[in-house]
C-alpha cells in the first residue's frame, strides 16, 4: 500500500481522510491541484506531513508552482460555514470519500482528475420565508381586489373623488374588521363632513368573509385607528343619504366607539341636558376635527 496508495487528509468529511494512488497524488501535484500545505499520511514517521515535506512527491525534487484555479478542479477556499461554488463533472467517478447531512465530496473521476461534489439543499429557513412572502403577496392582492379597490371605486363615482381613502381588512387576528384610512384633506368641511361618511358607507363593499357585514369598521387619519362603528351602524349610516346633518351627527354620536367598542358619548344622569348636549358637541368637534382640516 505504500507503494501505491496514499492516504490524504480532507477536513470536512466524515473520515476527514481519503484514499488515492500515488501516481493520482503526484500529477495533482504538478498541476497544482493539490496545494504543498495539503497533509499526507507517512507510514515511515508515523504522522501526518505536508507535501513539501515529502519531495519524492514533488516533480524533479522542486516545490511545485503556486496552484491555480481550474474549472472543475478545486473549490475556491471560503469562510467556514460557506458553501464553495464549483463545477459538478458529469463523468463517472472511480473513487469517493463519504460525506455526511449532505456536504460536500471529494472525487476522481476515470481521467484521474480531483473535483468536488457538491449537494445544494434548500434550507429549511428559506423555504419558511419563501412560504411567508407568498401569504403576505396574496393577503396584499386579494385586499386590493376586495376591499380597497371596490371601496375606492364606487367612491370615486360620488362628488368625493377627490378624497383619499385606503381600505383594508385588519390583519390575520381580525379578518372581519374593516379599517379605512381618510387623511385629512382639503375636500372636506365641517360642512359636508355627515355626507362624505354617507357617500363612504354607502360605497364600501360587503364583507368577503362570513355575512355581508364587517364585525366592525375603523375610521382613522393615520396608521393607528381611534373611532369605530358597529358594521350594522355603518350599513345603515350609508341609507341615511335623505337625512339631514343633524340626523346624522345623533346617529353618528349615538354608534361612535372607540377600537374596541365602548361607546365614546355615554349618558350622564347627573348632568343637565344642556350640559350632556355641550358634552356632545365637543366629542363631535374632537372626532371630525381628525378628518377636516383645521382653519
Amino acid at each position: 500500500m505504500a507503494d501505491t496508495l496514499l492516504i490524504l487528509h480532507v477536513k470536512g468529511t466524515q473520515q476527514e481522510t481519503t484514499t488515492l494512488p500515488k501516481n493520482v497524488v503526484r500529477a495533482a501535484i504538478s498541476k497544482g491541484e493539490i496545494t504543498h500545505s495539503q497533509l499526507i499520511w507517512s507510514p515511515p514517521d508515523n504522522a501526518w506531513k505536508q507535501v513539501r515535506e515529502m519531495p519524492h512527491l514533488l516533480p524533479s525534487q522542486k516545490l511545485a508552482p503556486a496552484p491555480q484555479l481550474q474549472t472543475g478542479a478545486v473549490p475556491r477556499i471560503t469562510a467556514e460555514g460557506t458553501k464553495p461554488k464549483v463545477k459538478v463533472s458529469a463523468r463517472v467517478a472511480v473513487a469517493r470519500t463519504a460525506r455526511p447531512g449532505g456536504k460536500s465530496a471529494i472525487l476522481v473521476n476515470s481521467t484521474g482528475e480531483l473535483e468536488v461534489e457538491e449537494d445544494d439543499h434548500f434550507h429549511p429557513v428559506k423555504w419558511l420565508c419563501g412560504i411567508l412572502a407568498v401569504i403576505i403577496l396574496v393577503a396584499l392582492a386579494g385586499n386590493y381586489l376586495l376591499v380597497d379597490r371596490p371601496l375606492t371605486s364606487q367612491l370615486s363615482q360620488t362628488r368625493y373623488s377627490e378624497t383619499t381613502v385606503i381600505g383594508h381588512l385588519g390583519a390575520f387576528m381580525q379578518p372581519n374588521v374593516l379599517v379605512i384610512h381618510v387623511p385629512s384633506s382639503s375636500t372636506l368641511t365641517d360642512k359636508n363632513f355627515t355626507d362624505f361618511l354617507v357617500a363612504l358607507a354607502h360605497s364600501t363593499p360587503s364583507a368577503p368573509f362570513s355575512s355581508n357585514l364587517y364585525e366592525r369598521v375603523v375610521l382613522t387619519p393615520g396608521y393607528m385607528g381611534r373611532y369605530s362603528l358597529s358594521g350594522y351602524a355603518w350599513k345603515q349610516l350609508g341609507e341615511m343619504g335623505q337625512d339631514d346633518v343633524a340626523q346624522r351627527k345623533e346617529f353618528i354620536l349615538d354608534q361612535l366607539a372607540n377600537v374596541s367598542g365602548e361607546p365614546v358619548v355615554s349618558g350622564v344622569s347627573n348632568l343637565s341636558d344642556d350640559a350632556q348636549q355641550a358634552l356632545r358637541d365637543k366629542m363631535w368637534q374632537a372626532f371630525e376635527s381628525q378628518f377636516v382640516p383645521q382653519n
